[in-house]
């Protein structure tokens, strides 16, 4: 379970979060839409662990795999010699680069969108009750959105929680998800499906 109750986030002397409230406790596909600014990566990083609350309560009792917007990993290291420390099952090495289409280079040599699928190959390989992806398809073609989208789909089969900031508010329409509008720190939640522009 996710739960915030009137969090607050303040740097300096401005509030970016200001009284959010949130409960996310069944399985499903959770979206933060806002504009840049809005309050999203700050929300997801209360709810990871990587920042702490101004006030307010919050409660984290799932096991969290983390992307976020922005990672590195090592630059020298080649994609499956990399992938052999920092998968659980090294069996599923090879099926998984194959079907990530990830090229055994170095990592500073892949292209930002093979970067991006190796981070969520990565999160995604781990065992966990919730999923939080901090814009997870920025930079991503079109075959790595779709290979993404039904590797979300079979976790949610499998009663996961996935929770995830996102510019492109539509891309996930078809799995029905519940979104939620962040305007100027506080959460608005929408229940049916947007709309394309």
């Amino acid at each position: 379970m996710i739960y915030l109750n009137n969090i607050q986030k303040k740097y300096g002397g401005n509030y970016i979060i200001d009284n959010a409230t949130l409960k996310i406790d069944k399985p499903g596909i959770y979206i933060l839409h806002g504009i840049n600014g809005s309050g999203k990566s700050t929300i997801i990083k209360m709810i990871t662990g990587i920042i702490y609350k101004t006030s307010g309560e919050l409660k984290i009792d799932s096991v969290i795999s983390y992307l976020p917007d922005k990672f590195s990993m090592p630059k020298l290291m080649k994609v499956k010699t990399y992938l052999s420390i920092v998968l659980k099952n090294n069996s599923k090495l090879d099926e998984l680069v194959s079907k990530y289409q990830i090229p055994n280079k170095r990592i500073g040599e892949l292209s930002k969108g093979n970067q991006q699928k190796l981070g969520l190959l990565q999160i995604f390989d781990y065992e966990a009750d919730c999923y939080v992806l901090d814009e997870p398809i920025d930079g991503l073609d079109d075959y790595a959105k779709k290979l993404i989208k039904d590797v979300i789909k079979e976790k949610i089969e499998s009663k996961k929680i996935i929770i995830m900031s996102l510019h492109n508010k539509t891309y996930f329409n078809d799995l029905e998800p519940t979104t939620y509008d962040i305007r100027e720190g506080r959460i608005y939640e929408k229940r049916k499906k947007l709309q394309s522009n």
